[in-house]
């Protein structure tokens, strides 16, 4: 492992002082093949990773080779730790300063988990007449009403980073009758909300076709009752961008299709290229692929971290489209190396195979979405 990947499994072991909360691929990988369904999300993996982001540096190619290692161990760990690690963001690049001395230090700690409900902002539920989510006007504040549609770790979670639409002034916009959701008109906000506050409702977890552990679902806030303690921005046009903080990278590495995203597309892919790579080793006529994918691999990890340091100049979204691109080969590459043993129900690569998908569902532009619907269709 260390021959094929050494940035990887050897990235966190000169920079940690407290061995007992090291994590190893191994430990890593075992505790994956254990996440099946909503009732395994990994409270003390969790824990154990939130203590090691407190001893990483700031600086964003360490952040975002820290989630391309944990990708490479387990999926859906990563996942949820880069949605914690935006709520953080939202709340450290936050003026509330009275909210920031409040969260962060629990937050930072692992006793409390944070995570973002804030999709309906960016890339989901987008194309509706009604916004998911309002905050309306109050003598003491606003209410929130409606819901956030993904939500990851919702119900484990103790704050949530929830962005809602301002209502107008005129309580409603019209246009042939019905309600429009326009951003140029409707300010957008982001609250840090607690989940023991009456009437928000945390779902369970959706079983999903991949990471159904990340326990991602539905919250519901009926008439939730926020102040100015709890708002950490806004209103303003586009609060997203507002919001990126410096330690998300210049290209908004926290943002929707994001670099956090596109590392984990690239930590997910070198386990199946290592998994090409072992099987090479008495396979001869798997060689060639295997040298391939590494290359391949090598070439969009050096880009990543070009990205991550303000040094690359491309396309962040044609990039988020090659990284997927990358997972999605990769991992069918392998299964067609495994063969029908790859196919079983308890085989790591088939879980692999499923976990890839997600990429092309979660936080993904529209503009990486029709480059992928072009590929497939073969067109342009």
């Amino acid at each position: 492992m260390n021959q094929l990947f050494p940035e990887l499994p050897l990235f966190l072991s000169s920079s940690l002082d407290d061995t007992s909360d090291r994590l190893s691929i191994d430990e890593l990988r075992e505790s994956s093949r254990q996440l099946r369904s909503i009732d395994d999300f990994p409270v003390e993996i969790i824990r154990r990773c939130a203590r090691l982001e407190n001893q990483l540096s700031s600086d964003p190619q360490s952040l975002i080779r820290y989630y391309v290692w944990l990708a490479f161990g387990c999926l859906t760990s990563a996942f949820i730790m880069t949605q914690r690690n935006s709520a953080i963001r939202r709340i450290e690049s936050s003026n509330n300063d009275a909210a920031r001395e409040r969260l962060l230090t629990p937050i930072g700690s692992g006793e409390w988990f944070a995570t973002v409900g804030i999709s309906q902002l960016s890339t989901s539920r987008r194309h509706v007449a009604q916004p998911p989510l309002v905050a309306r006007s109050t003598e003491s504040g606003w209410s929130l009403d409606g819901y956030c549609p993904w939500v990851t770790g919702a119900a484990h979670a103790d704050i949530i980073v929830i962005g809602a639409i301002a209502q107008p002034l005129d309580n409603e916009l019209s246009k042939g009758g019905e309600t429009v959701n326009d951003d140029g008109l409707n300010s957008q906000m982001l609250f840090a909300v607690p989940t023991n506050r009456p009437n928000v409702s945390c779902s369970p977890g959706m079983s999903l076709i991949g990471l159904s552990a990340s326990c991602t679902d539905v919250v519901r806030l009926n008439d939730v009752a926020v102040t100015t303690s709890d708002l950490l921005h806004g209103p303003c046009a586009n609060v997203m961008h507002a919001t990126r903080s410096t330690n998300a990278g210049p290209t908004g590495a926290s943002g929707a299709g994001g670099l956090q995203t596109s590392a984990l597309a690239i930590g997910h892919a070198a386990k199946a290229i290592e998994f090409l790579s072992l099987q090479a080793a008495n396979r001869p006529e798997l060689r060639a692929t295997a040298e391939k994918w590494m290359r391949n691999w090598e070439s969009q990890f050096n880009l990543l971290l070009q990205f991550a340091s303000g040094r690359a100049t491309g396309d962040v979204v044609l990039f988020r489209k090659e990284a997927n691109d990358l997972v999605l080969q990769a991992t069918q590459s392998a299964l067609a190396a495994a063969k029908g043993a790859g196919f079983v129900d308890d085989h790591d690569v088939g879980r692999w195979c499923c976990e890839a998908l997600f990429f092309l569902v979660w936080s993904c532009p529209q503009a990486v979405i029709d480059a992928h619907l072009c590929s497939l269709a073969e067109v342009g």
